[in-house]
């Protein structure tokens, strides 16, 4: 007699409950991936979006954009160049990445809803911008309503993670496209100075950009050389808020030149490109992004050596100013009580830069490592592939977390 055997069966675990809008067995080019956000707006959040934009699009990622508020006016013609193509009117379901920071997130989701959006219906990431060493305890609820939280930085990953919150570091590109740029003449800048330049806003927390330590280090050079043919330039963000008498007062002291008018996309680049050092002796930076963009154009960048801008700049490929840590003082920013940033050590800074005024060649071989080693981390590729990366986990995950 031949007795037949018969597999004994096991009872079948419980499948994973599935990310929301994404199916068993689906694939990332069959997910439809959004980036919702600021795309046209000439805010840091808007700039943030594109670049992304850029990273998908370098790997010819299949993805779209969707403008929440679309309150800003599609002037820039680079602004559209980069996302106007991808622009949708429809909100799928898939993976959605909100380009926003917290304290949006409410009016976003309500927007989002009130467009036909089902939040509940795809699995939502939000990438926000930070600046201190820890994100706020008010605004934790907010990002606790997404899937998955993104940095663009190790140092806004860090304030997220002082905060509690988890996240994943993906950066963020300062690779820029090519195209004929505005000369100095344009601008009023002489061709043949050493030209420093540094962007602040007057209208939002100036004290976080420190635009007076740059004025300092710059007195400071001209005192000890004031033969030395070295010009100043200050792009003053919304100039158009009232920044004419501090401009006039700061213009009388010579060899400075204020731009306080507003810049497009191709102005900002090109008044980069005219510089030959890009300053910033900030307090804090989320990420550093005009750091990143002078260096990915083959200029010369001089930082604090703290927060967001030291995922790309060393001593090596830079100047990285030392610097000490202070209590933010009250109303100084938001959120800043019980919390600390940098202060820049102006002399350092001189030291730096002396040998530089003193070495013609000094400066662009530094600025050549710079810019390779920039566009080597935060390039559009590099950015992309990690984004990439994660994206593909998300599809293969399955399961929403926690």
């Amino acid at each position: 007699m031949v007795v037949k055997r018969t597999r004994r069966k096991t009872p079948a675990a419980a499948a994973p409950a599935r990310r929301p809008g994404i199916g068993v067995g689906a694939s990332l080019e069959e997910t439809p991936v959004t980036l919702i956000g600021h795309p046209f707006a000439p805010i840091g959040m808007g700039e943030q979006l594109r670049s992304h934009v850029r990273a998908l699009s370098a790997l010819g990622l299949h993805h779209r954009v969707f403008d929440i508020f679309r309150y800003a006016g599609r002037t820039d013609p680079a602004h559209f160049e980069v996302a106007g193509s991808l622009e949708r009117r429809d909100l799928p379901a898939g993976i959605r990445i909100f380009h926003v920071n917290a304290d949006e997130v409410g009016p976003v989701l309500r927007d989002f809803a009130a467009r036909g959006g089902d939040f509940a219906a795809g699995t939502n990431i939000v990438v926000p911008a930070w600046e201190l060493p820890r994100f706020p305890e008010a605004w934790k609820e907010a990002l606790g309503k997404f899937d998955e939280v993104w940095a663009l930085s190790h140092f806004i990953e860090a304030g997220l993670a002082a905060a509690g919150i988890a996240s994943r570091f993906v950066g963020q590109t300062v690779e820029l496209g090519g195209g004929a740029r505005l000369g100095r003449r344009h601008f009023g800048i002489r061709e043949s100075a050493f030209v420093l330049l540094h962007f602040f806003d007057l209208s939002s927390y100036a004290s976080r950009k420190n635009p007076e330590a740059v004025l300092e280090m710059f007195r400071r050079l001209r005192r000890d050389d004031p033969w030395r043919d070295l010009s100043l330039v200050l792009k003053v963000k919304n100039g158009e808020r009232g920044a004419g008498e501090w401009a006039a007062s700061v213009a009388a002291e010579g060899q400075v030149t204020v731009l306080s008018d507003p810049l497009d996309t191709r102005g900002v680049q090109s008044l980069i490109a005219a510089c030959d050092c890009f300053v910033s002796l900030h307090r804090a930076e989320g990420f550093g992004r005009g750091l990143g963009e002078a260096m990915a154009l083959g200029r010369l960048a001089m930082g604090t050596g703290w927060s967001g801008n030291v995922d790309f700049m060393t001593g090596e490929n830079s100047l990285l100013v030392r610097h000490r840590l202070v209590p933010v003082e009250v109303g100084a920013y938001p959120h800043g009580e019980g919390q600390a940033w940098a202060e820049a050590d102006v002399e350092h800074a001189c030291e730096l830069l002396r040998p530089v005024l003193a070495d013609p060649d000094r400066g662009p071989a530094m600025a050549r490592r710079g810019q390779r080693d920039v566009l080597r981390s935060h390039g559009n590729r590099a950015v992309g592939l990690r984004m990439l990366a994660r994206l593909e986990a998300i599809v293969a995950a399955g399961a929403k977390p926690g």
